[in-house]
């Protein structure tokens, strides 16, 4: 029987009032031709945009891409869903969805992904990029691309880094444009303070001091230099972010840093000073913007707070995310979600990035339980507002901080994480907007009855064996995330997980001032996240009238909708 062999759009994202065009690919398996009706509709959440219909053949064994423009969208910031129905005849062979987001600027949604396979026997396809483009990552790390440290570009196009890489600069430079085909940035790598052997030996007053005297070193192979406006280094590496730009094409920085020091000792025309990084970094930033906007329009810019330091500090600088690499003691659901909650309320506005490492994947990367742990991680990250660093080319998944050792997902997991993020995408601006005020922990529980769950036993923190209730309310929606913890005895995001235990006639009563104009629920675990309609009765109550809903089956995660 023929079948939808795969859809998606050919761009990461599009901007307002540009044309979309999605790709469907199809398979015929038999021995004869076939006639099919693609029955096709366009979705901005709940309601349909455009329905439209194709038909087409296919001959004995053929595998066809049909390509389908979608009409523009004049938004400022939306997901749409593009769900296609396949007949033969009258007859429903398969379903398929994808999404597609339209945005005015990119910094209003940032999916973040990686590439740090560069080598000379790198085939020039697409195939590590195309992966990207299937998740609708809009901005791609181009991980350990760089010569040196301290000294970008290569001397010749072919070369080994510090860590034993082959790397060849001109498959660096052909990735970034295949990012571009697509609608991704292309970002570059970049420590602000870790330099070569060679070049400390050559500079050793630039470099950073502990208080026994010895150089900072990150293990025993980078050196650490002195970021101070007084440092020659500042300079330096500013230099070095431009060239990044300017000659090899990149849209934009990533700032890294190691989470150490974040004090020491500078010796400046031999003069020791104590030096704070904490005050030199909101400095280092806004300077370096400043000289990338000079080379180039549209620069991204983005500096890494490991383990949430010192993101107070450069919360408000020239940044476009505020991005965090998570560690201990950052090790628990709740935790994931205070630290989106805390950098949104800094960053006024800007997109939050976690970098969170899924060591599970590490010790069993074809394992249900590291599968599990994904799901449920990648779940708590959107409904808190924030986005994932996780998945990179061919597939890649990080499960620690050295990018270029990560691993691989199993190709029927990949489809599964492929719904979880064409959900986010689909309906991305009820997961990211900042009017969405979360008010779990004022209206529901105790003396709070806004929302009131029956036939359930919930949380509104991440407690293990209880169902995470996220309740986030705007204007004219409400929206109530339940994340699935039951069948887990613990709450640590890092560690494998149990299938959770489907949890069914849930009830929800919600207080509300007028009737709802409707109410829909939509999972990423089944029907590919198309919303589904639910019935409400309106009751009237000592506190006004009261919206009761029965909930619909939840696996991991779903989001019921209350429009007014």
């Amino acid at each position: 029987m023929p079948y939808i062999r795969d859809i998606y759009p050919l761009k990461a994202q599009y901007k307002t009032n540009e044309p979309v065009m999605i790709c469907m690919e199809f398979i015929n398996p038999q021995g004869c031709s076939v006639v099919l009706n693609a029955d096709i509709k366009i979705m901005n959440l709940e309601r349909v945009v455009k329905e439209t219909k194709i038909v087409f053949s296919l001959k004995p064994g053929e595998q066809k891409a049909l390509n389908i423009g979608v009409p523009a969208q004049d938004t400022d910031f939306g997901g749409f869903g593009f769900d296609l129905d396949l007949y033969q005849g009258v007859v429903l062979i398969e379903r398929a969805s994808t999404a597609f987001d339209v945005v005015s600027d990119w910094r209003k949604v940032t999916r973040y992904g990686f590439l740090c396979s560069f080598g000379p026997d790198e085939e020039i396809g697409d195939d590590d990029i195309r992966s990207l483009l299937k998740f609708h990552l809009n901005l791609v790390q181009f991980y350990d691309w760089a010569y040196r440290p301290h000294d970008f570009l290569p001397p010749e196009p072919q070369f080994r880094d510090l860590m034993g890489k082959q790397i060849d600069f001109d498959i660096v430079v052909k990735k970034i444009a295949k990012c571009h085909e697509y609608g991704m940035k292309a970002i570059a790598y970049g420590p602000v303070y870790a330099a070569g052997k060679d070049f400390f030996d050559s500079h050793k007053d630039w470099a950073l001091y502990n208080s026994s005297g010895e150089v900072y070193k990150f293990i025993d192979t980078f050196y650490i230099m002195n970021i101070s406006p007084e440092s020659p280094w500042h300079d330096h590496i500013i230099g070095q972010y431009k060239r990044a730009v300017e000659q090899a094409g990149f849209d934009g920085i990533h700032m890294d840093t190691y989470g150490f020091p974040k004090s020491g000792f500078s010796r400046l025309n031999e003069h020791e000073k104590v030096e704070r990084l904490e005050e030199h970094l909101p400095m280092l930033i806004d300077d370096i913007r400043k000289a990338l906007d000079k080379v180039r329009d549209d620069i991204c810019l983005i500096f890494n707070n490991v383990c949430n330091w010192p993101v107070k500090a450069v919360a408000k600088t020239l940044q476009d995310a505020i991005y965090i690499e998570v560690w201990k003691p950052y090790e628990r659901y709740w935790q994931i979600q205070q630290l989106i909650g805390h950098a949104l309320e800094l960053g006024e506005g800007k997109p939050v990035i976690l970098a969170v490492y899924l060591l599970p994947f590490r010790e069993n990367p074809a394992g249900k339980e590291a599968e599990n742990a994904a799901l449920l991680l990648t779940a708590v990250i959107a409904a808190s507002g924030g986005h994932h660093l996780l998945l990179g080319g061919k597939n890649g998944l990080l499960t620690q901080g050295y990018y270029v050792d990560h691993s691989t997902m199993e190709e029927s997991f990949v489809r599964v994480m492929r719904h979880y993020y064409d959900f986010i995408v689909r309906f991305t601006q009820l997961l990211f907007d900042k009017a969405f005020k979360d008010v779990s922990m004022t209206h529901i529980g105790g003396d709070n009855i806004e929302y009131v769950f029956e036939q359930v036993d919930y949380s509104t923190y991440g407690e293990p064996n209880k169902v995470w209730i996220i309740a986030k309310e705007s204007f004219d929606k409400k929206i109530i995330h339940l994340i699935n913890l039951i069948g887990n005895d613990e709450d640590y995001w890092n560690r494998c997980k149990n299938d959770p235990v489907v949890q069914i006639d849930m009830i929800v009563k919600v207080q509300v001032l007028r009737a709802p104009k409707c109410v829909y629920a939509a999972s990423p675990d089944f029907d590919f996240g198309r919303p589904q309609m639910l019935a409400f009765a309106l009751l009237n109550s000592d506190r006004g009238k009261v919206a009761v809903i029965k909930l619909p089956r939840l696996v991991y995660w779903n989001m019921v909708v209350i429009e007014f």
